[in-house]
């Protein structure tokens, strides 16, 4: 009886929060991913640090960033439909194993002098394919693990967890690699940089195993072949994204998004310089203005933990942040600056985790996972392609002239599909209802 009381009484903290966190399998899990979360950008970071280490070179650091970036992008359809074919638990336990193993003897490696940029930037791309496997069967998994009334409050928490630690984790990951090399030398900190990384990765695994479904998937037949039965579930997959008009919708907004609201971060660098003349510090000012934002949003969303209406806000959340890019493109003045950041941070971030809330919320079991993984390599590979189309682009009208058309071009989207989301917004936030898909 005590046990129960404590439960309801947690569950009426923090609004979604509290009712996410008051599922054990679910608490669990989270414990986990907050451990694994700061891993894997601690392993970012340690990569990066290492590699300038070696090299000394700017295009062997793209090169390393790409690499670990790049398979989620190239293998997310791949993952997914392995996820959906033989069990998202079972998927992610064997890529954590994997990438505790490739986390650990890296730093051994690293440990020993054996470290080679070649060396690295393989097991970089390496690991890279293991965090492919592992990202779309976990955020699969979520559903099963808790009632569906607390699932938008459980994705609202994994997105705070992942804005929390996109900033937390690479302050922690320069703390441990500081600290590593100044007892052990360089490039010493790596070694224990990765070996931390492991640890936290190895958390969730621990969270993985002692989790319990509660919302069991349907089982599925694994006949034939592994190959071609696996290109028959990608063709399987596009056929029913194709096929459901609340899902092409949804992955619409994310796209453009992905490819001319997150550019953004990436050209940073270039506006604090040459618009607002700061130094290196006042670039990590305003990346940090942006990434207290994305965290608040992510909270409010976490404690507002509820489905119905969120098709509205992530409409208002793709408006207000292509009105706060178009602020902060369209004047010099520095203040202003980093207020259109925070709030550029929290919309983008918003935008982000409630797009992957509807996706969770429309798609049925059966192609869950590759569903989310398409969702996963707009997310990676957008940005990647419009930060390049962009940067080409400001080469010609300069820098805020190409992000302001960016920003101009989601309004433009909205326009043209804003509406059909609104028509729709019951259908997207219902529960999901067969597709039929045409051979």
């Amino acid at each position: 009886m005590w046990r129960m009381a404590g439960q309801r009484d947690f569950s009426s903290y923090f609004g979604g929060i509290g009712r996410a966190l008051s599922s054990t399998n679910y608490r669990r899990y989270w414990y986990g991913h907050v451990f694994s979360a700061h891993g894997v950008w601690i392993f970012h970071v340690t990569a990066q640090w290492l590699m300038f280490h070696l090299t000394h070179s700017f295009g062997w650091l793209g090169a390393v960033g790409f690499a670990y970036l790049a398979p989620l992008f190239i293998l997310g359809p791949v993952a997914g439909a392995v996820a959906d074919r033989y069990g998202h638990r079972r998927t992610a336990m064997i890529a954590m194993v994997l990438g505790v193993s490739m986390s650990t003897a890296v730093g051994i490696l690293t440990l020993s002098g054996l470290m080679t940029p070649i060396l690295l930037l393989t097991l970089t791309a390496v690991q890279g394919i293991f965090m492919s496997f592992d990202f779309p069967s976990r955020q699969a998994l979520i559903p099963q693990l808790l009632e569906r009334k607390n699932l938008a409050a459980a994705i609202s928490m994994n997105g705070a967890t992942y804005y929390t630690a996109s900033f937390t984790g690479p302050a922690l990951g320069g703390f441990v690699l500081a600290t590593g090399n100044t007892y052990f030398g360089e490039p010493g900190g790596a070694a224990v940089a990765y070996f931390a990384s492991a640890i936290g990765m190895a958390c969730l695994l621990t969270a993985l195993i002692r989790v319990q479904i509660v919302n069991p998937m349907p089982g599925r037949k694994r006949e034939g072949a592994m190959i071609p039965a696996l290109a028959a579930d990608i063709r399987a997959g596009i056929a029913y994204i194709m096929a459901n008009r609340h899902l092409k919708l949804i992955l619409a907004l994310a796209v453009a998004a992905a490819m001319m609201l997150r550019p953004f971060y990436n050209l940073m660098a270039g506006f604090s310089e040459t618009v607002f003349h700061l130094d290196e510090q006042g670039l990590g000012n305003m990346l940090a203005s942006a990434g207290v934002g994305a965290l608040i949003g992510a909270v409010l969303l976490s404690i507002r933990g509820r489905t119905q209406g969120t098709t509205r806000i992530l409409l208002l959340c793709a408006v207000g942040a292509s009105v706060s890019l178009l602020v902060f493109v369209s004047n010099s003045v520095v203040a202003v600056a980093f207020v259109a950041c925070f709030f550029a941070g929290a919309f983008i971030g918003n935008v982000g985790t409630c797009g992957t809330t509807l996706v969770q919320n429309v798609v049925e079991d059966e192609y869950r996972a590759r569903v989310i993984s398409v969702n996963l390599a707009a997310s990676v590979g957008g940005p990647a392609f419009g930060t390049l189309a962009i940067g080409a682009l400001a080469e010609f009208t300069g820098l805020q002239v190409a992000m302001g058309i960016a920003a101009a071009l989601v309004l433009l989207v909205l326009l043209l599909i804003g509406g059909k989301l609104l028509a729709n917004a019951a259908g997207i936030e219902a529960d999901p209802e067969p597709v039929e898909i045409k051979s």
